[in-house]
């Protein structure tokens, strides 16, 4: 029983457990007007957008919003289910996700009203981390911390009423 024990120890003190990295922060580009306001965030999914009116912040659903990146334009997709905009054309986006300064114009159409916005998205040139080949969780981890405790119990005990393992 020792040398299983041992064993576990050993293999316990072997796991590699990294704490979580953090993650780097979302680039997020803002375009305010007396009308309205745009926020939106570059992440895996594509740009998401959120409009709003600028007097109450109530949200603008189901508008037209054009995007215009360095003469390219692109029209972005209303989500219902989501209350916001989606571009997701990896052609399009694949300049805006390179390290720098975009500078995006905005053309939005909602009901009788428009506006032409501009804001400035930010990508910074973030060092790429090492690639991580597994991560312990911390449920498990304390599984695996319990599990030896009780093992340790079970040993104890049987050595202390005297039978052998």
């Amino acid at each position: 029983m020792k040398r299983h024990l041992f064993a576990l120890l050993l293999a316990c003190a072997a796991l590699p457990v990294m704490a979580a990295e953090t993650p780097a922060p979302l680039p997020v580009v803002v375009a305010e007007s007396e009308l309205f306001e745009i926020v939106g965030r570059l992440d895996a999914a594509g740009l998401i957008l959120h409009v709003d009116t600028a007097p109450d912040n109530a949200p603008v659903l189901d508008a037209s919003l054009g995007l215009e990146l360095a003469g390219r334009e692109i029209q972005a997709a209303f989500r219902p289910a989501e209350g916001d905009y989606l571009v997701a054309d990896a052609d399009w986006l694949a300049p805006l996700r390179q390290p720098g300064e975009h500078l995006l114009s905005f053309t939005l159409l909602a009901g009788d009203e428009a506006d032409l916005l501009s804001g400035e998205l930010i990508v910074d040139a973030a060092t790429p981390m090492p690639a991580v080949g597994w991560q312990l969780s911390p449920w498990l981890g304390g599984g695996l911390l319990a599990a030896f405790g009780l093992i340790g119990s079970v040993w104890f005990y049987r050595r202390r009423r005297g039978v052998q393992a």
